[in-house]
This record gives structure tokens, sequence and C-alpha cells, in this order.
């Protein structure tokens, strides 16, 4: 039996844009409505299978929606970071991503460990607070065309955080293991530096390869296919080769805005135009993988983390803006555009799991950050929308 995919997206997208427009109007964002949509439609149709698709198919269509969606993401995210732009925001950026990181990641750190007592829990869950969603972020961005140094602000913060997340977890694992008795080991340091050094020479050698082919293209077509071209192979050979997808993605947009400028503003705003349809079934598939049954077994903790992730983010951004000299707007509001979480959280979740099997402190942390994604996932949107109105940057009521 040939299973409908094309029905099930036709029913995701329809319903979604639909969906979309009223959570648009009611001032909650189109990317709730089309969380909304995946989560109705998921527990309804699962007796049915999804419309003629099995639950495992619909897994697979959800993991290559993903790292497509992810991918595009990234470079649109690199193809907004201009040089101009980082000398307009200067050192203040910076302070920012650290400041909103190290900020989740210590008030997480003390609130679990006074409701758990647990200091390896409280580290694993402290370490997995700074990963973001740049996905939700950019979504509603584009939802409400939004343009300023704030929008400029938040597409950085959410490009280069999940570098610094990368780094903070490999460190906390790294340190967990050793108090349950393990050994720190030469792999459990290097391998998060390879990840992220081998996505910035990829993504670099991406930006070469195409730079070199967009001197022999001059129709508008063929500099989409080529672009496109570039973004799957390096997403591709990223996930083949453990690298950051992401961050490689990510290092592409850059470049070629900076060094090819006319050309990426072509590419990027032809992609930009492909993305609607994309969010909208991205975020109408990731409603189906909610859990919310989850939501019943966070407990106390789930409550102390979404809380003091919260807080973090939105303190340390602030505390952090102002001590670097940012502007008002980026004190105020930057940590409102920064609380969604999803993908990398819960793939950090899932390799502690793995590296930590056998230990109580395993299967709870992934249950834990799979209830609370639930949250963060629609709050997340909803915090980008209030901070770019607050900002003035949102073009489109």
């Amino acid at each position: 039996m040939i299973e409908n995919l094309l029905f099930l997206i036709g029913i995701l997208l329809g319903f979604g844009a639909i969906v979309g427009k009223i959570t648009h109007a009611l001032k909650l964002t189109g990317v709730v409505g089309y969380l909304i949509v995946g989560m109705v439609l998921g527990p309804i149709t699962k007796s049915f299978g999804y419309f003629g698709v099995s639950e495992s198919t619909l897994s697979t269509l959800w993991e290559i929606t993903t790292k497509t969606t992810l991918a595009l993401v990234a470079f649109i995210i690199g193809g907004h970071l201009r040089i101009k732009m980082f000398k307009q925001l200067g050192k203040s950026i910076i302070a920012i991503i650290f400041g909103e990181s190290f900020g989740a990641f210590f008030l997480v750190l003390v609130l679990a460990y006074l409701v758990s007592g647990n200091l390896a829990l409280s580290l694993l869950l402290a370490s997995l607070a700074p990963a973001s969603a740049p996905a939700g972020t950019v979504a509603v961005l584009h939802e409400y065309r939004a343009r300023g140094p704030l929008t400029n602000a938040l597409l950085a913060v959410v490009g280069w955080d999940d570098a610094l997340a990368i780094l903070i977890f490999a460190c906390a694992l790294s340190a967990i293991k050793i108090s349950l008795g393990g050994a720190l080991t030469i792999f459990s340091v290097v391998e998060p530096l390879r990840e992220i050094i081998g996505a910035l020479i990829l993504g670099t050698a991406l930006a070469v390869a195409l730079l070199f082919l967009t001197r022999r293209i001059q129709d508008r077509e063929s500099l989409l296919v080529v672009s496109l071209t570039c973004i799957f192979i390096g997403a591709g050979l990223a996930e083949g080769v453990g690298f950051s997808l992401i961050l490689t993605c990510m290092i592409l947009g850059m470049l070629l805005i900076n060094l090819a400028p006319s050309f990426a503003r072509t590419s990027l705003n032809m992609i930009e135009n492909l993305m609607p349809p994309v969010y909208i079934v991205f975020f109408a598939l990731a409603g189906t993988q909610l859990r919310f049954d989850l939501l019943a077994t966070m407990g106390l903790l789930g409550v102390t983390y979404i809380v003091g992730r919260a807080l973090g983010l939105i303190s340390g951004a602030s505390i952090s803006a102002r001590l670097s000299g940012a502007s008002p707007v980026l004190q105020r509001y930057l940590g409102f555009g920064i609380l969604s979480q999803a993908g990398v959280a819960i793939g950090l979740a899932a390799l502690a799991a793995s590296e930590l099997a056998g230990t109580p402190i395993a299967t709870q942390s992934l249950t834990l950050i799979m209830a609370t994604t639930v949250v963060f996932e629609i709050i997340g949107p909803i915090g980008v929308r209030y901070a770019i109105t607050k900002a003035g940057e949102a073009r489109r009521k």
C-alpha cells in the first residue's frame, strides 16, 4: 500500500493556513495556529493511520522536514548577519549571547537543585537550558516582516547561542560522568569542538564553492537551484559527519551576504518567498510530535525548569545588554524573543540519555525536556511577537 503523504501534507497545509490566520488575528502569531493544528489532528487521526500514513512514516517525514527547515532557516539567519550589523551592535551582541546562555544555566542549576537535591540532575538540566529553537523565532519575524536593531540582534543570538549551548552541555556532561564515577576522556573534550570547528570549515568551503559558481550564473532560477544545492549538500554532509547543521548553513549564508551581497540578496529573497508553506508544514508536524501526556509527569521540577529557564534568559539578556551599553530596546525586550526550545535541546537530552544509560537521571531528564518543550513551543513565538511589537519593529499587524 502506498502511503498518502501528499494528502496528509495538504491537510496540514490547508488547516494550518486557516487556523494560523485566526491565531494571528487573535495576536497569538500564526505559528501557534500551525502547532494547534498538529496537536489536534495528531491524536484524532492516530487510530486512522494519520490520513493513510503510518506512525513510522510520519516520524520519518517529521525528521526530514525538521532538517530541511533548520537548514533553510540557518541560511536565512546567516544571510542577515552582515559585518555592518556586527559593527553597529559591537561587543554587546557577544555579551548578550554569553549573558542569556549562562543566565539560564545558573538559574536553572540553582532552582533545580533546591527542588530536587540532586546535583547531577540539576547540572544536566541547566546545561540544556541555553539551547534555543531558531525556527520559531525566524518564522515569527518573517510573519510580521520585522526589521530593525532588535530583529538583527535576535537573528544573531538564536544563530550563535546554540554553538555556545553545545560547549556548555559538553562540559557539564563530562562533569556529571566524573561525579557518577566515570572518567574524563579526550573524546568528551574534543568532540564538541570538532562539531563546531568542523561546521565552520564546511560552511566556509561551501561558500567558496558557491561564490565560484555564481560567476558563471546569470538567471534567477539557476541561482536558486545552486543555492539550494549547496544548502542541502552542506546540511547532509554536516549530519553525516557529526557537525552542527545549523552552524554550517548559517556560516554559508553569512559569508555569502558579506562577500557577494548582490547574489546573496537575490538568493535570500527567493528562499524566503518559499518559506511560508514550509513553516506551516513544519510547525503542524511539530504539533503532532508534542507529548501532552508527559506534562502530567514533569511535576514541580518541570515547572521549576520552565520558570528558571525563562527568567534566566530574560534577565541574563537584559543585564548583559545593560552592562555592555546596548540600546534600551535590547535591554528591555531581547530576552522575550529567545524562549523557544525544541529540537536541539531534545537532541542533546537524548545524547545525554545514551551517554548516561543505566542512571536514573538519564530518562528523567529526557522526559522532562520533552514535556517542557510543549510549553516553550507555544510561549516562544508569543514572546517574539511581544518583543518586536513593543520595539516597534513589526511591520504587519
